[in-house]
């Protein structure tokens, strides 16, 4: 069976791959680091948390890429949603996270 992209689904994807393009790979490596410490305290965390220990180099866009990746490869799941406390999204809600055992 064949899976389809809706229009949204190709342009978040085209969005990631912008910004992880823009971001350079030692950065990407770091924010991975970043998302599996805080998936193995066991504690609920979301952007709004790893987004004050961002090394330079990454570009803002590529962080949800690196959440949706580590989702992916089984390491957080999506437990709930709060507002971003980053100025430039105007509040809009994020995914809360915990670290899979």
């Amino acid at each position: 069976m064949t899976t389809q992209l809706t229009i949204a689904d190709a342009l978040a994807a085209e969005g990631i791959a912008r910004a992880t393009a823009a971001s350079t790979p030692e950065a990407l490596d770091a924010v991975d680091r970043l998302i599996a410490r805080f998936a193995a305290t066991g504690d609920v965390f979301s952007a709004n948390d790893v987004r004050p220990h961002l090394p330079t180099g990454i570009h803002p866009n590529a962080i949800g890429g690196r959440f949706r990746r580590a989702a992916g490869r089984g390491l957080i799941r999506h437990v709930d949603w709060e507002a971003s406390s980053d100025p430039r999204t105007h509040g809009h809600h994020i995914k809360l996270w915990q670290g899979v055992s």
